[in-house]
């Protein structure tokens, strides 16, 4: 269960699950940072195919509208991720993806704006290896807390 929902919910999902199942330090981080490593490799290569099934699809959009655009509506995350991606580039995306982004949407982020996907995955692993680490020293005062309240 902690491999399976660190691949999609890192830090808000595997590290928490994997604590509360009481693992050590080195398990926790194994399993969850795995998990997060083996979801990022199938959504960085899935989000390719999505890309292009989108241009596609927008394509055929665009005759059906007698070759006229359909309106861009900027949204608060949308106008948030830009903000990312022009301050901070890769490195912010990344570094966000397991935080506040979840580790598909990150993916399909920065496989959009960045082509080079050796480059995405290393910076995805380094982002996700140091989330699972610093959610582990994050989550453990607070699971042992509940635990001492609630036992």
């Amino acid at each position: 269960m902690v491999f399976l929902l660190s691949t999609v919910k890192f830090v808000f999902g595997g590290v928490p699950l994997a604590l509360g199942f009481n693992f050590p330090f080195f398990e926790s981080v194994t399993v969850t940072a795995i998990g997060g490593f083996t979801g990022a490799v199938c959504f960085i290569f899935m989000s390719d195919k999505i890309i292009s099934y989108y241009k596609k699809r927008k394509a055929l959009a665009y005759i059906a509208n007698n070759n006229k655009h359909a309106k861009k509506i900027f949204t608060r995350r949308k106008r948030f991720i830009i903000t990312i991606k022009n301050k901070f580039g890769l490195t912010g995306i990344a570094f966000l993806t397991p935080l506040i982004l979840s580790i598909p949407l990150g993916c399909f982020i920065a496989v959009r704006y960045y082509r080079i996907k050796q480059r995405i995955l290393i910076f995805m692993f380094t982002s996700i290896l140091m989330w699972a680490i610093a959610g582990y020293y994050l989550y453990k005062p607070l699971i042992n807390a509940i635990r001492t309240h609630l036992l």
